[in-house]
């Protein structure tokens, strides 16, 4: 199964959020600089993660974003299949009008079970099970 772009960006989000713990308060410069990723679509990213009140946001010159309870404790199956924004995130034989659908094709059940299993697979953990070693070295400049 492939994550959309905007599920990997979500993610790399939380996962830095979720290991900033002396200074937990980023901003959309430090996290777009960190990643190579480009500004705008990280406000998208951080739009969406704050309505889902997976993280918190401030503005001014003291604010910034900081991971929320909700984000450390949600199973990761759930997190991933609430960042994917699809209920059939495999095959969707309305997209395009499959011809094999009234024909009582199997397919799109059989993915649908592959990814409830593949969720349920990443229920078993959370953000803080993603935590690495090395951290501050990932992101030094050299």
């Amino acid at each position: 199964m492939k994550l959309n772009h905007f599920t990997d960006f979500s993610m790399r989000v939380l996962m830095y959020l979720d290991q900033k713990k002396e200074t937990p308060l980023s901003s959309l410069d430090e996290l777009a600089a960190a990643f190579k990723i480009s500004r705008n679509h990280l406000i998208k990213v951080v739009q969406f993660l704050s309505a889902n009140q997976l993280i918190h946001t401030k503005r001014g010159k003291n604010g910034g974003i900081i991971i929320s309870d909700k984000a450390r404790e949600i199973p990761l199956g759930d997190l991933i299949h609430l960042l994917e924004q699809d209920d059939s995130p495999v095959v969707n034989c309305n997209s395009k009008p499959c011809i094999f659908q009234s024909q009582n094709c199997k397919l799109k059940s059989l993915f649908n079970t592959a990814y409830l299993a593949f969720l349920e697979s990443l229920n078993k953990s959370k953000l803080s099970d993603l935590e690495f070693n090395n951290w501050n070295a990932m992101f030094q400049t050299t």
